[in-house]
């Protein structure tokens, strides 16, 4: 039986420094079947050449709204039975896509399949530092409603079946940086059903330069997921487990608004967000004196 094809989704923009190795670590999964589609998203650090000169991948270069943005522009093209993404600044790690074929041939009623991740600390001089590896298989089969609210989704370990996203839709690029959280969310309400890989396949490499290190997407990260938890909160549809970890994310992100607020000596937007949790959740200052000082204290946020 032929492997199944296998589509990568790759979203860049000006990452010429990284860029190499996560086209690298593709080509070189020695998978038969593999579709490797990049969206540039206007680069002009020298990724589109890079581009050009790369074998055995398609591209495409024009503004967009985002990673996610891109990525839905690579899912309308993907021609493979299974999609994953990957950052142009992480890599796959070798064996991969062997795993993830593998595990859906394993279970051929899985939606979805993750593997583990390998998550380092990438040093300007190209070296590598070990920080965690994260590879619980309650994560990874999202057993429950933490990991896509106050834990680490994994998302760069998640594969799907193209199927699976004409029924969940693509990613809400309202979210610049937590449409994958609001795509698990989506899913695992819809009942997805994912395989869980014993294999390590991804490495998210930690750097300055990335995206989610510069302080002032950091602040927008924590206000999608704040933005999240209340949509989430609030729908009457949602499931009763959903709702209560909602309310416990947006009483953390909360915490974390009015920290950044009270550190920036906002006070007119800090009796705002205070007041507007009010509104959300009535008995949240109960909740800030009882839990929020005490557990996530102003020096752990």
């Amino acid at each position: 039986m032929a492997p199944p094809r296998i589509t990568l989704i790759t979203p860049v923009l000006n990452r010429a420094d990284l860029l190499s190795d996560a086209l690298n670590s593709v080509a070189l999964q020695g998978y038969s079947e593999v579709e490797h589609i990049v969206i540039d998203g206007g680069s002009t650090d020298g990724s589109q050449n890079i581009l050009k000169h790369a074998h055995g991948i398609q591209w495409l270069s024009e503004p967009d709204r985002g990673p996610f943005d891109a990525i839905n522009k690579g899912i309308r093209r993907a021609t493979g039975d299974i999609i994953g993404h990957l950052a142009a600044d992480d890599i796959l790690l070798p064996g991969a896509l062997a795993a993830v074929a593998e595990g859906f041939s394993r279970d051929r009623a899985a939606e979805a399949a993750c593997g583990g991740v390998q998550q380092v600390r990438l040093a300007p001089d190209g070296s590598t530092q070990a920080l965690k590896l994260l590879r619980n298989d309650r994560v990874k089969r999202l057993t429950d409603w933490r990991a896509p609210t106050l834990g680490n989704p994994i998302s760069g370990a998640r594969f799907f079946r193209r199927s699976w996203y004409r029924r969940a839709g693509f990613y809400d690029v309202r979210y610049r940086l937590a449409a994958d959280r609001d795509f698990l969310i989506r899913s695992l309400i819809l009942g997805m059903r994912t395989v869980p890989l014993e294999r390590v396949i991804h490495q998210d490499r930690r750097h300055d330069g990335a995206l989610t290190a510069k302080p002032a997407q950091i602040v927008r990260f924590h206000e999608e997921c704040r933005t999240l938890a209340r949509t989430y909160l609030v729908r009457p549809e949602s499931p009763e487990e959903l709702r209560r970890a909602a309310c416990r994310w947006f009483s953390v992100e909360t915490v974390r608004r009015l920290k950044y607020l009270a550190d920036k000596k906002s006070w007119h937007e800090f009796r705002k967000t205070f007041w507007d949790a009010r509104d959300v959740l009535p008995g949240w200052p109960a909740w800030l004196a009882r839990e929020g000082l005490h557990r996530f204290s102003w020096g752990l946020l």
